[in-house]
């Protein structure tokens, strides 16, 4: 390990030493409105310097802000969606406010990993983002199936409709989630437990792929997955979309909608946005069966209004998250031998049929989020927020009984809630002399209440604090960033004594501080690259501690362990982003070295219970590290025709026992061809791609380490296609989707339910978005 790092300390010198002695500071900036032939203005586009790497995205109104840029002539070029890609030469002397004119035609903006875009809080560390057409292509799957279509990302399933985003074999509260500036917060207890959160919110999801526990909190030694909405308009009038999805598998349907506008004379300044989803499944199935049980409802709510005022912003956001999902009845068991013929069978032998009928075993989970916010922009551009959150969070389980009893029947086994409280102040400093960054102070506390006919997790009550500061600096083709956080928790457990039932409490605290430090280099218009290295600690959570019980949702038993110590990480990467005019390549390569790593083992032996048998999992801990290497690369072979390959490739060792370390991501290599066109007679933009995805087996497990062995590898084909369709100022979008065309039969090993069933067969998908 020290090897290691010391190798990439000396490679970081060695780029260091030269902008030193070379490199001059670039003190001017480049600002402007982008609009088209009719003067309408065009948010998103992005506007970048050729020779200088930097740039920016326009904002609600069209503008755009480069700051640092070096004086000297340079090529200006502006692209978006929909419009030609234009370029200007430029010959800064001083600051420069440009008019940009965008013609009507096409440019495909693909998926893309920021950089330069847009400052983000931390710059050096791998980004990756979904939005555009990417984004509609996952239109109806949940957040972790979402984000599988970026290299480095997996998801860890139970069943069909469970899942939780996997970031460099990371995963559950290693994974922050930021909602619209907030960090999610629920009750991310088990695999079962996915984010309560709905993803029609984001107009663009973006993934820090890596330690950033600097700028959002000690937890976030996997990385950050941002979901970040449209900004509000300024501009009378309403505006809006509409989705409607369905799908054969489940036969699920899926619709939603938003409206935004804003206001003009006496009103001016205050613009509003609603938003909801409604969604239904009925019994997924596999190639050969339906998972009985295995539907789903969702309803969602979202509004937002704002106003602003001069140098002032206000900002009050509310959403409302409301599910109920069944869990796949061939995962319950009612005494040993059957719960170990059910490992050992091809098929759970269960009836098969479909059915949107709901039953127990199943869940619902309702969650709320109200954010206040307000921000000031000072003189010199730079900016003070305060942001306000209230989450509350509650779920509900409900067992598989074996009475009539009508209350018994509606009344849930489990019931927990946790209420989240969360203030930030944060100041972002303007760009100048080179410098730029941002500090802040955060705080959140939280408590969770339980109710039930028998126990799982304790309640508890739970306090945060942290102060960070992050500074960068760009000098000539380099930017330099480096961060430091020192972050409190004090956790109470409150618990009652099985044999004399008096209530008593224990207490815990934690502290630690974490760093990053990093430099990214432009070594011209096509190529630049990272390097970063940054710690990161968190403290076990409560179901990790006090865990103790059955877990329907999740057909085990799993113990916890209040002894367990905090996680520290040590984590490096290094990127290599190459972009030209037919291709683009981006590399990310990864070592992470994480003491004290908490997992949830297979004891190995069993529960035996009146209300059936469980698999035992017990939390313990032990000293890992994860390498890999992310991978993708498109290539505009021929006018028309793009070859596509995405790599993820993880390994990860268990160094206590001197092996392999378990629920590692299996290799996945995707690779396919698109074929697309400017236009086929009035449908724009159409395109046809065919893909094939081929995971490996996963062979790198300790021996007799889980009940069942690894599934084998598998091979699937899956195909789009899509079209837009201009409406004079609306447009109406279209894309088809087949996934596992053959329907091949498959576990994967991600998914907990791969002990029971395979997972899901042929699913075809059809998506309208409607933009007004």
């Amino acid at each position: 390990m020290k090897r290691f790092i010391n190798a990439l300390y000396r490679a970081c010198l060695l780029i260091l030493i030269p902008t030193v002695c070379f490199s001059q500071p670039c003190t001017y900036s480049v600002s402007g409105i982008v609009q088209d032939e009719q003067k309408q203005v065009i948010p998103g586009a992005v506007v970048r310097l050729v020779h200088g790497k930097s740039g920016d995205a326009t904002d609600s109104t069209g503008h755009f802000h480069i700051p640092n840029v070096c004086a000297g002539k340079d090529t200006l070029v502006c692209e978006a969606l929909g419009y030609k890609k234009s370029g200007i030469t430029v010959n800064i002397t001083g600051d420069k406010n440009l008019a940009i004119i965008l013609q009507n035609g096409e440019n495909q903006i693909k998926e893309v990993v920021i950089n330069g875009e847009r400052m983000q809080d931390l710059h050096t560390i791998t980004q990756a983002e979904l939005k555009g057409r990417e984004l509609l292509q996952t239109r109806g799957e949940s957040l972790g199936e979402t984000l599988k279509e970026l290299p480095g990302l997996n998801s860890i399933q139970t069943g069909p409709t469970l899942s939780k985003p996997v970031i460099h074999g990371l995963y559950s509260n290693r994974v922050l989630i930021i909602n619209d500036g907030v960090r999610q917060e629920g009750q991310q207890w088990g695999s079962e437990h996915a984010p309560e959160i709905d993803p029609f919110v984001a107009n663009k999801i973006t993934v820090v792929k890596g330690a950033a526990s600097v700028r959002y909190g000690s937890d976030a030694i996997g990385g950050v997955v941002l979901l970040s909405p449209d900004d509000l308009p300024t501009q009378k009038g309403i505006t809006g979309n509409m989705y409607l999805i369905g799908a054969s598998n489940g036969q699920m349907g899926a619709f939603s909608g938003m409206l935004q506008g804003a206001f003009d004379k006496k009103l001016k300044g205050l613009s509003w946005r609603v938003q909801g989803t409604v969604k239904d499944a009925g019994n997924f199935h596999t190639p050969r069966y339906y998972l009985t049980n295995s539907g789903l409802r969702e309803g969602d709510f979202s509004a937002s209004l704002g106003y602003k005022i001069k140098q002032m912003n206000f900002n009050v956001y509310y959403s409302l998250y409301s599910t109920e999902v069944g869990i796949f009845f061939g995962a319950e068991s009612g005494n040993l031998q059957e719960l170990q013929e059910k490992f050992a069978m091809p098929t759970p032998g269960l009836p098969s049929y479909f059915s949107y009928a709901i039953g127990r075993p199943y869940q619902t989970v309702m969650h709320e989020l109200l954010k206040a916010s307000t921000s000031y922009e000072f003189q010199n551009k730079g900016k003070l927020e305060l942001s306000f959150g209230r989450q509350n969070d509650i779920r509900q389980e409900y067992d598989e009984l074996s009475t009539s009893n009508p209350a018994a029947e509606n009344s849930p086994q489990l019931r927990f809630q946790l209420i989240t409280h969360t203030l930030d102040l944060i100041y972002t400093q303007q760009a100048k002399n080179g410098f730029s960054g941002s500090f802040g102070i955060t705080g959140k506390t939280s408590g969770n209440t339980f109710e039930g006919v028998r126990s799982l997790i304790p309640n508890y009550r739970d306090y945060n604090g942290g102060a960070f500061a992050i500074e960068r600096y760009n000098l000539g083709k380099f930017t330099f960033e480096a961060g430091l956080r020192y972050d409190y928790r004090w956790l109470r457990v409150y618990e009652r004594n099985p044999t004399s039932l008096a209530l008593y409490n224990v207490t815990y605290q934690y502290s630690n501080a974490t760093g990053t430090m990093g430099s990214t280099y432009h070594y011209n218009e096509h190529l630049s690259a990272s390097l970063n290295a940054g710690s990161a600690w968190r403290a076990p959570s409560i179901n990790e501690m006090y865990i103790y019980g059955e877990h329907f949702s999740d057909a085990s038993f799993e113990v916890g362990d209040s002894t367990l110590k905090s996680e520290r990480s040590i984590n490096t990467g290094f990127s290599v982003n190459y972009t030209s005019d037919k291709l683009r390549v981006v590399a990310d390569m990864y070592y992470n070295n994480i003491s004290n790593y908490i997992y949830d083992k297979p004891a190995l032996k069993y529960r035996i219970l009146p209300s059936g048998a469980f698999p035992e999992f017990d939390y313990t801990q032990t000293n890992v590290n994860i390498k890999g290497l992310d991978a993708a690369i498109q290539y505009d072979f021929l006018p028309r025709f793009t070859f596509q390959s995405k790599t993820t490739i993880v390994r990860g060792d268990n160094e206590s026992i001197h092996d392999w370390l378990i629920s590692m991501p299996c290799d996945r290599f995707e690779n396919g061809f698109e074929y697309h066109l400017l236009k086929i007679g009035k449908l724009k933009q159409p395109y046809l791609s065919l893909e094939n995805v081929s995971v490996l087996k996963q062979t790198r497990v300790p021996p007799n380490s889980d009940y069942v062995p690894p599934p084998s590898a598998y091979s699937l084909f899956n195909a789009n296609a899509g079209f837009i369709v201009p409406m004079k100022k609306n447009t109406l979008s279209i894309n088809f989707t087949v996934n596992n065309i053959t329907n091949v039969a498959y576990r994967d090993y991600l998914d907990h339910f791969r002990y029971y069933a395979d997972e899901l067969g042929v699913n075809y998908i059809l998506r309208f978005k409607y933009s007004f």
